[in-house]
């Protein structure tokens, strides 16, 4: 039974998470033994869940298993009572407590690879289960052998190795362990994949669990393909303005890519949201069926830091930030801010003028119109002149002491002020 040490080397500080099943027990035991010379330092680390009735006596097996053979252990015991309380599954909560304290004792420990034992059937599992839940289409098919994971690597050295070679390495060499009751409750999905659904697929002449590896090879090869496609439009497409907060791309480029590639430019566009789950495909979906709608502007997503929205022919990620701007009243001439705006009043603009209020827009704010006899409300100027959302939050609105509104940003002028008023924008996209 060959371990795959290609990821470290015999300087290395290894570190090996352990659950006294039969997998990581001979994993350990051949790290002892066969492997001891390709690495400097090993360090194990145990999860007690605290829900099965032999974990604590799994938990003084491995400490009395450590200290018998000198290797330095770790215990950390997890409370899931909450997870249980409200009825929810507990694997994958507890998966990401395990490994967020297996990232805080790498970190501690400055350690090199973390090592878990999944092996080819685990591997077989996943394809399967990753297949028959939909989530093939935005990750790899299966697992890989190493990743780069914050501060260390986190390796599968036994992926290319069955579990009945594992089972026949424990029986030759008598390897104590620990069986998981749990594993043959069928309740769970995996257990329900690993005891009945593979074996009764290997049970037809006709069919082979071996073939998910064929496809997990073509599979992760398109993937790549797919995301170079969507590498190249983020390279060429996205525009990134530092200025405003913003990232956006246009809708009408998007809407030309494959459907898979607009799912990995989405992935890829919302990394910076940095949100605890990624967000469902589902939800993606939704999103593409606004960008494609005839929708001028729509709110699709928003955290506490940003907002994605489409606007117009763009779709955009910015910065989520509520500006209050305070109506300004004005008594005189001179230069004066408003939000990203200057409004620069000459000094030969009519008194009667005074005081000039400078606002954003109102429900049923009209102007009258330059070149016609009539008014136009400000909100069909925004329409009209496709301004967005956040853009007529903003927009200074310029008001006469005999309320007549005689600017509208840099939008609308009334004739005779255009010598005596001028308005720029100093944010101007």
């Amino acid at each position: 039974m060959e371990v795959n040490t290609q990821a470290w080397h015999s300087n290395s500080h290894i570190v090996l998470a352990i659950s006294t099943g039969v997998d990581s027990m001979v994993l350990l035991h051949q790290l002892l033994t066969n492997y001891h010379h390709t690495y400097s330092k090993l360090t194990c680390l145990h999860v007690n869940h605290g829900i099965r009735t032999a974990a604590e006596a799994e938990m003084q097996f491995i400490q009395q298993y450590c200290e018998q053979h000198e290797i330095e252990l770790f215990v950390h015991n997890l409370d899931l009572s909450h997870v249980i309380a409200v009825g929810n599954s507990i694997e994958n909560e507890a998966r990401t407590l395990r490994y967020s304290w297996f990232d805080k004792m790498m970190e501690e420990l400055e350690a090199d690879v973390l090592l878990t034992a999944h092996h080819l059937d685990d591997q077989i599992e996943t394809i399967f289960y990753r297949i028959m839940t939909g989530r093939s289409t935005r990750s790899k098919l299966g697992m890989d052998y190493c990743i780069h994971r914050k501060t260390y690597e986190l390796v599968k050295p036994l992926l290319s190795v069955t579990k009945a070679e594992i089972r026949a390495y424990q029986s030759e060499r008598q390897v104590p362990y620990f069986e998981d009751e749990t594993n043959t409750d069928n309740k769970y999905v995996r257990n329900d994949i690993r005891n009945r659904l593979l074996p009764a697929i290997n049970d037809n002449m006709q069919l082979s669990t071996q073939q998910l590896l064929k496809l997990k090879t073509w599979h992760d090869e398109q993937l790549d393909v797919i995301h170079q496609e969507a590498d190249h439009f983020i390279l060429n497409k996205v525009i990134n303005e530092s200025d405003n907060n913003e990232i956006y791309f246009s809708r009408s480029d998007f809407l030309k890519l494959r459907h898979t590639v607009k799912i990995v430019v989405l992935d890829k566009f919302v990394e910076k949201l940095a949100l605890e789950q990624p967000i469902s495909e589902k939800m993606y979906e939704s999103w593409l069926t606004q960008i494609a709608s005839n929708h001028a502007q729509c709110t699709l997503y928003t955290t506490d830091k940003w907002i994605i929205h489409i606007a117009y022919d763009k779709f955009i990620l910015m910065a989520n930030y509520e500006q209050v701007l305070s109506q300004i009243k004005v008594n005189q001439p001179g230069t004066y801010t408003f939000g990203r705006y200057n409004i620069q009043l000459k000094d030969d603009l009519p008194p009667d003028n005074y005081p000039l209020t400078i606002r954003i827009r109102q429900v049923g704010d009209k102007y009258e119109l330059n070149s016609s006899v009539g008014h136009k409300k400000v909100s069909r100027l925004f329409i009209d002149e496709k301004i967005r959302q956040r853009q007529r939050d903003e927009m200074p609105v310029v008001v006469t002491a005999d309320d007549e509104i005689i600017a509208v940003g840099t939008l609308f002028l009334k004739q005779k002020y255009n010598e005596l008023i001028s308005i720029s924008n100093m944010g101007e996209e």
